[in-house]
């Protein structure tokens, strides 16, 4: 908890940093392997739509630290795969910096919670290129994050959620 507010400290507006705010919408891809303990494997792709808000606070005149939080469902899936979990995701270490006037890369780790059949806790790290389409306030990213070790305790021991998911987002700041 006490990290949440030093973190939230670090966004409140200042006269010397500007701080923005940011909303996401996209649809993308779920690949993931569902590995347990007694050996068995699963495999499970599926298409999910996410949703993200986050707030950064410059540190230079091209770059900005911030903190998201975003969450990702699937769409349509039998509740018995693991492509039908609900993935939420709180990004603390979230660096985005601008290339030119018109595109921009992000870079950010964070902390998961795959809610399929038991919530599984772990961490998950990615990247993004944005590319501003109707003005310097919104446009489209192509983001791809790596989930790993997401565990959760099953009737046959521990099971580990590892995976990755591509997305393609329209973004909005303000």
């Amino acid at each position: 908890m006490k990290k949440l507010v030093l973190l939230s400290a670090l966004l409140i507006p200042s006269i010397q940093a500007d701080t923005l705010f940011e909303v996401t919408a996209g649809a993308g891809q779920y690949s993931l392997d569902v590995d347990s303990k007694r050996g068995t494997q699963l495999e499970d792709d599926s298409t999910a739509t996410n949703f993200s808000i986050g707030a950064y606070r410059s540190t230079t005149a091209n770059s900005s630290w911030g903190a998201v939080l975003e969450v990702s469902s699937a769409i349509s899936r039998e509740d018995d795969l693991p492509g039908s979990g609900r993935m939420i995701g709180f990004r603390f270490a979230d660096y985005l910096s601008q290339i030119n006037d018109s595109s921009s890369y992000e870079l950010y780790a964070g902390f998961a919670q795959f809610d399929w059949l038991k919530k599984a806790n772990g961490y998950y790290f990615g990247a993004n290129y944005r590319y501003n389409l109707f003005g310097e306030h919104s446009g489209l990213m192509i983001d791809g994050k790596y989930y790993q070790d997401l565990a959760y305790d099953s009737p046959t021991g521990d099971d580990i959620v590892d995976g990755f998911q591509t997305s393609v987002k329209f973004y909005y700041r303000f």
